[in-house]
């Protein structure tokens, strides 16, 4: 046992004390030589991270990070220095310019050291577009000189075009705009001079501003517009969302609200797609002004709400601290190097120093680890004594007790056998969740895209059926999140339970009213056979949940022109409630289990569509609360009656 401590001791206190004083560190003297293949692995990783960065910045973003563990761990300097650049393009394409810059810094540090001159023109370049972005256009501009200082070294005539249109940027945000338009007109001829399609795009957007700016609307939109038919085809999500904005700037100028709405909202879609908060902040707020403009106030609202809390978020990223403390790293880094002698000679004498002190330190620990052995070897020895009369008495309680413990451990192995079912269903639930949720926000996305692109090719029995289906999926959606919103509620028992008398015919039949469109389009007739002057004891809108998701199950599953029947009986002491339907019935091992929320037990409806069973299961759940109980009675081909039973009020 006393080894054991000073064993202990010895790894908590003092080897820590030699890697602090000592500056001893793992592997730090391990020199890799990486190898060809590794070399290859790392460039491929950093061509996909830049071939991503403007389409999906996450996957580009995780392309980088994985080439910066690798070319770490071997030492390849160039791939550091290319993957630091590619990490802090992503973060600035997600708006996060702290780390963005953090990171870019370091890649001209170490492009610098390495004499990667090509590298160092696209690393200047988007430094200087971070410092745009946080409204530094001086700052900017010397990045951006920094950067065309070394085109004449640069093999990469596309860089050329970026800088020119960076440049040209600065002169805009500083209404200097015929000198803007010159910038951007030059841009756009070597763009197209090179065949660089995404840099033409960018280059006629930037032409389009300026003439918005002077009044120009009508002109404006007409470079905007050839600026997104010739980059919507190009694998660039971030050009297009400003692309995009700008169409609906100009078509709101125009009085064109509708237009001018749907170029936005479309902006808006790819800004959250690209998780950059920059863009959707701007995008949010001409939304708002747009739906202020058409007077629906309540939109306005909402999208003003957003506006601030992401203004909020960017106004922390923009005066963060970090980002002049790492300015002024890099400012003073070629003032270190001048230094590096003298401090080498000082971290000599250091070393001696720390060398010295190291051994007063374990001189003192050594001593005080004698006096704390001496003082626990004599409360040993009386604790000894102790423990041999405590030993007797506790052999003969763990005899005892021994029964007791194995029921306990018995309880705990059913409850962790209950615990992990449940955590098995909750797993396959939002599985099922994730999957039957992406469908009607597909049919959503997938169909109003159509309707915006090309509204005027469809006649209106097409339109008109292309918006049944966009509201059909609305409500699937809708209804899904509401229900897993309220099985996540109960789940966690943050949902409040508040049981009072309600007539169960009004309940009912308000929960019919958003039924009665669906029964029509399958003709379908629903029957409310509950007597107006029944009352039941529940929570309503529990009630209400339950109501919607059977009758909900049972327009699924009843065929055209069937029948769906809602009755309620008085018993003794509850209240008997069904809901039956003529449709197709359930198989036998479907509803054994189709209450538990496992995958896999639920039937197609009549249209062919599966249900997530979550419905049922907050149904179980609801009625379960209000300590009733809920049933099915069914057979293939018969039909099926959902049963609940829910107790009077005590």
């Amino acid at each position: 046992m006393m080894r054991i401590i000073s064993l202990k001791l010895i790894r908590v206190i003092i080897l820590p004390l030699l890697f602090v004083y000592g500056n001893y560190s793992y592997g730090q003297d391990l020199k890799l030589q990486p190898s060809g293949k590794e070399i290859q692995r790392i460039d491929s990783l950093n061509a996909l991270a830049y071939e991503y960065r403007r389409s999906d910045p996450k996957l580009s973003l995780e392309y980088a990070i994985e080439s910066h563990r690798l070319s770490t761990s071997i030492g390849y300097a160039k791939g550091l220095g290319e993957s630091y650049h590619n990490m802090g393009t992503a973060k600035a394409v997600f708006g996060w310019y702290d780390k963005g810059l953090i990171d870019l810094i370091e890649s001209a540090r170490i492009r610098e050291s390495d004499q990667d001159t090509d590298g160092l023109v696209s690393t200047y370049n988007n430094i200087g577009y971070i410092y745009s972005e946080l409204k530094n256009d001086d700052k900017a501009l010397d990045f951006y000189e920094k950067a065309f200082a070394l085109i004449n070294y640069s093999n990469s005539p596309r860089i050329v075009g970026i800088i020119i249109n960076n440049i040209g940027h600065v002169n805009f945000r500083k209404k200097n705009y015929d000198r803007a338009l010159e910038f951007f007109y030059q841009a756009y001829e070597h763009n197209k001079r090179n065949n660089d399609q995404r840099g033409e795009s960018n280059s006629l957007s930037n032409i389009g501003l300026v003439y918005h700016i002077r009044g120009d609307y009508a002109k404006g939109l007409e470079y905007h517009l050839q600026a997104y038919e010739l980059g919507r085809n190009l694998n660039d999500k971030f050009g297009l969302v400003n692309t995009l904005r700008n169409i609906s700037e100009s078509y709101l100028k125009l009085n064109r609200d509708v237009d001018a709405t749907n170029y936005a909202l479309r902006s808006l879609l790819l800004a959250q797609e690209l998780n950059s908060i920059a863009e959707e902040l701007n995008t949010s707020g001409l939304l708002a002004r747009i739906y202020e403009k058409r007077g629906r106030f309540k939109e306005a609202a909402n999208y003003y709400k957003i506006e601030s809390t992401l203004k909020d978020s960017l106004f922390n990223i923009q005066n963060s601290e970090a980002i002049g403390k790492i300015q002024a790293a890099y400012e003073i880094d070629n003032q270190i190097k001048e230094n590096e002698f003298l401090r080498k000679e000082q971290n000599v004498n250091f070393q001696k120093i720390r060398i010295q002190r190291i051994s007063l330190i374990l001189s003192v620990l050594l001593l005080f680890l004698v006096i704390v052995l001496m003082v626990f070897i004599i409360l040993a020895n009386r604790r000894i004594k102790q423990a041999v009369e405590q030993l007797t008495r506790k052999n003969e309680e763990a005899t005892e007790q021994k029964e007791t413990i194995q029921q306990k451990v018995k309880a705990l192995d059913e409850k962790n056998s209950e615990l992990q079912s449940s955590n098995s269903i909750k797993n396959k639930l939002i599985s099922v969740i994730a999957h039957d949720l992406k469908n009607p926000f597909n049919s959503i996305s997938g169909y109003s895209e159509l309707l915006v692109s090309n509204f005027r090719e469809y006649t209106n029995d097409e339109v008109e059926n292309f918006l049944g289906i966009i509201h059909d999926s609305a409500i699937k959606g809708n209804m899904l999140l509401d229900n897993l919103l309220q099985w996540s509620r109960l789940q966690t028992s943050s949902i409040q339970f508040l049981p009072v008398e309600h007539p169960l015919y009004r309940i009912v039949n308000d929960e019919l009213f958003f039924a009665t469109q669906k029964a029509k389009e399958k003709n379908i007739e629903i029957l409310n056979e509950i007597q107006e002057d029944l009352v039941v004891y529940a929570d309503s809108n529990m009630l209400k949940t339950v109501i919607r998701n059977l009758v909900s199950n049972a327009l699924k599953f009843t065929p055209e022109g069937g029948t769906i029947c809602i009755v309620a009986k008085k018993e003794v002491a509850s209240l008997l409630i069904s809901v039956s339907d003529s449709g197709m019935g359930i198989e036998p091992h479907i509803k054994e289990k189709l209450f538990t929320g496992e995958a896999g037990v639920t039937t197609a409806s009549t249209s062919g569509e599966k249900g997530t069973g979550l419905g049922l299961m907050i149904c179980r759940d609801f009625i379960k609360k209000h300590g009733g109980e809920i049933w099915v009675e069914s057979k293939p081909g018969h039909g099926a009656t959902f049963f609940f039973r829910l107790p009077n009020k005590a």
